[in-house]
């Protein structure tokens, strides 16, 4: 995660929404939080 924030920051790119992070095997919970992310990016690539 640090890392990802590291270039994130380096190309001066803005937080969207807040980073998920999954450890272990998918639940419902963790795939609806990554549509979720997915969704809101595409969002702003579109605008």
């Amino acid at each position: 995660m640090r890392a990802v924030e590291s270039i994130a920051t380096g190309l001066r790119w803005k937080r969207l929404r807040d980073p998920v992070t999954v450890i272990g095997p998918p639940d419902a919970v963790a795939r609806e939080a990554c549509w979720e992310l997915g969704a809101a990016t595409a969002a702003n690539l579109v605008a």
